[in-house]
């Protein structure tokens, strides 16, 4: 019989609790993380960008760093005070692969203005990859929102 205990603290300490006593043969560890409620929601969401196909390019993370730092502007966790940490939070700390370059994600960064949704890029005269940039935040938005 396998048991599935919650990826908490709790549950590693039940976890190994058991294999302790003999109730258990073995124990796997993740060592993911203990991730809290909100950066649960983030890390779905960035999960179900990708399964779905939204993020078309590594650099497509940066359009949900340029949201977050808009909609929390230092009142929360989800503030990115720089692209190193924005970086680290999602490939270190969520554990997500794919990620640009801090370069790349930076260079991305700097070419967009305005406020979300009206968004515009200097990179770019193309209102298709516009519009695309916007709907990877929007598409963010609405499952860290409403979830699936």
């Amino acid at each position: 019989m396998i048991l599935i205990i919650s990826d908490t603290k709790d549950g590693h300490t039940w976890a190994k609790a058991l294999v302790e006593t003999g109730n258990a043969t073995e124990w796997e560890d993740c060592n993911a993380p203990f991730l809290g409620q909100g950066d649960k929601r983030v890390k779905e969401a960035l999960i179900y960008l990708v399964n779905e196909g939204v993020m078309v390019h590594k650099y497509d993370y940066v359009w949900i760093m340029r949201l977050l730092n808009e909609r929390y502007k230092k009142k929360d966790d989800l503030f990115f005070e720089s692209i190193q940490s924005y970086r680290d939070y999602v490939a270190t700390y969520m554990q997500i692969d794919g990620i640009a370059s801090i370069s790349t994600l930076s260079k991305y960064y700097s070419a967009g203005e305005g406020t979300f949704p009206d968004w515009t890029f200097t990179d770019t005269k193309d209102a298709t990859e516009r519009l695309r940039r916007i709907n990877v935040a929007q598409r963010f938005l609405a499952f860290f929102i409403k979830g699936k």
